[in-house]
C-alpha cells in the first residue's frame, strides 16, 4: 500500500526539522568567530526552535487521526515550514553583515551598525515572508485541529 501524501509530507517535516536542529549545533561552533557574534547567536536560537517547531508539524502530521489536510493545505504547510531554512539562512549572513533594521534590538546589543541597503533589503524581506510562512502553516494546522474536533464532537 502507497504512503500517503500526508505521511510523506510528515517525514519530510520530521528530516527537515532534524536537520535544522543539527544545523543549529553545527553553527553554535562557528558563533565565536563571526564578526558578531550576538547576531550568530540568535541565528543558532532560531535554528534550534524553528527546528522543534518543524519536528512538532511532523510528529502531528503522522497522527491521521487528529487531523486529515488536503493536497493544498500540505503544500501550504510544508512550504511554510521550508521557509524556516530561509530565514536561517539570511541569519547567519546577518552574522557577518552586522544588519541592524529588521532586528534592531539583537543588532544593539551585538553592537552593529547597519549594513548596505542591498543587505538590509534582503535580511528585511527574507523575515517577513519567512514569518507569513509559518503563520500560514500554523493557521492550516490550528484550522485542522479544531474542525476534526468539532466534527468529533457533531457525530
Amino acid at each position: 500500500m502507497p504512503e500517503s501524501t500526508q505521511a510523506i509530507t510528515a517525514l519530510s517535516l520530521l528530516r527537515s526539522g532534524v536537520s535544522l536542529q543539527l544545523f543549529g549545533l553545527v553553527w553554535g561552533l562557528i558563533i565565536p568567530l563571526t564578526p558578531f557574534p550576538k547576531l550568530a547567536l540568535t541565528a543558532h536560537i532560531q535554528s534550534m526552535a524553528q527546528g522543534a517547531m518543524v519536528l512538532g508539524a511532523g510528529v502531528l502530521l503522522r497522527q491521521p487521526h487528529l487531523l486529515n489536510l488536503s493536497a493544498l493545505e500540505l503544500r501550504i504547510v510544508w512550504w511554510g515550514f521550508g521557509l524556516a531554512w530561509a530565514a536561517i539562512a539570511v541569519q547567519c549572513f546577518n552574522a557577518f553583515w552586522g544588519t541592524n533594521q529588521i532586528l534592531p534590538i539583537a543588532a544593539a546589543a551585538a553592537g552593529a551598525t547597519g549594513a548596505e541597503p542591498w543587505k538590509e533589503h534582503i535580511m528585511t524581506q527574507t523575515l517577513y515572508v519567512s514569518a507569513f510562512g509559518v503563520i500560514g502553516s500554523f493557521a492550516v494546522l490550528a484550522r485542522a485541529l479544531f474542525k476534526e474536533q468539532n466534527a468529533k464532537k457533531t457525530n
